[in-house]
């Protein structure tokens, strides 16, 4: 789809925007209502334990904040802001790749979220599944973190290449399929990351930090391009604009301010990241020396004091 024809098709497609903020139409994406039907089935989980919740309150609190901000992405006014202004397309991304996503996995959704089905949904569709071995196989090569990482990035950047992103800008259903395929790459890729206790990750710690090192270099290259491109790369230039943004600014000043937003606020993220898994795997490492350090002592003591028994009289 080239540029110029996308520009013609959407200045077809798209009508001037409502004046109230309540007046936006409203799209029943299929990735807000899965992340409902989670939040649902996530309250259901609670309550079947009955008081006996194996999550500590912060991750519970966690799960809650990631589904909202999620919710928030795909909803007015950012969802139809986004269909406008490519720096709040921008925004919506990073709040469900980098901030919504990955507070949901510190909740242990898989497990709780089980806990909220019907028995009857369990035992004829659930258990099934789970077991299968062919979903099964499909699933840990999925998480496998290579695998993990070149699918989150491969679709990150095919959905910004001009033709795409057309495609997706200028489509409903395209568009919907776009934010499910961010989803489900970044809970693949988080899962390598964060360990939702009590489930651990296979990737050691230091390779996490390479891991979101690769992330943030791979990111910044595609933010840095968006930031100092002298044209419009996508068809927002036919589409009507929000008179609070068109009064002052242009596309390609929007087209830059999206690429800033990928490049600080989602660096700043990712960095974040790093920082905190560097603390974790320091924290790691004195709690594993002071077992050892334990260890080692109780050891020194059982052989002080088979020694003391041995040189006394009978």
């Amino acid at each position: 789809m080239s540029v110029a024809y996308a520009h013609d098709l959407a200045a077809e497609l798209y009508e001037p925007l409502p004046e109230g903020l309540f007046d936006y139409k409203f799209d029943w994406d299929p990735t807000l209502i899965f992340f409902v039907a989670l939040c649902i089935l996530y309250i259901r989980g609670l309550r079947a334990f009955r008081g006996k919740v194996p999550v500590k309150t912060w991750q519970i609190v966690c799960f809650f904040l990631g589904v909202s901000i999620n919710v928030l992405a795909l909803c007015p006014p950012i969802d139809p802001l986004a269909d406008r202004l490519f720096f709040m397309h921008m925004v919506q991304h990073m709040l469900i790749v980098a901030v919504g996503s990955p507070l949901m996995l510190f909740g242990v959704p898989y497990y709780i979220v089980s806990r909220g089905l019907s028995p009857g949904f369990r035992r004829r569709f659930y258990f099934p599944i789970i077991k299968n071995r062919v979903l099964r196989g499909i699933n840990s090569f999925l998480l496998f973190p290579l695998v993990a990482l070149v699918l989150f990035e491969a679709n990150y950047w095919f959905w910004h290449l001009p033709r795409f992103y057309n495609w997706a800008l200028l489509n409903d259903f395209v568009h919907m399929f776009e934010h499910a395929c961010m989803a489900i790459t970044s809970f693949y890729l988080w899962r390598n990351i964060i360990d939702p206790f009590p489930l651990r990750c296979r990737l050691h710690m230091g390779f996490r930090l390479l891991f979101l090192a690769a992330i943030m270099a791979l990111n910044t290259v595609l933010a840095a391009a968006l930031t100092y491109a002298t044209t419009v790369w996508y068809a927002y230039e036919g589409i009507p604009m929000p008179k609070w943004w068109s009064y002052r600014w242009t596309h390609l000043d929007d087209q830059r301010l999206g690429g800033l937003i990928m490049w600080i606020p989602g660096g700043f993220l990712t960095f974040l990241s790093m920082t905190i898994c560097f603390f974790v795997w320091v924290k790691r490492e004195q709690d594993a020396d002071a077992i050892r350090m334990a260890q080692q002592e109780a050891k020194s003591s059982s052989d002080l004091a088979l020694a003391v028994k041995k040189l006394s009289p009978t």
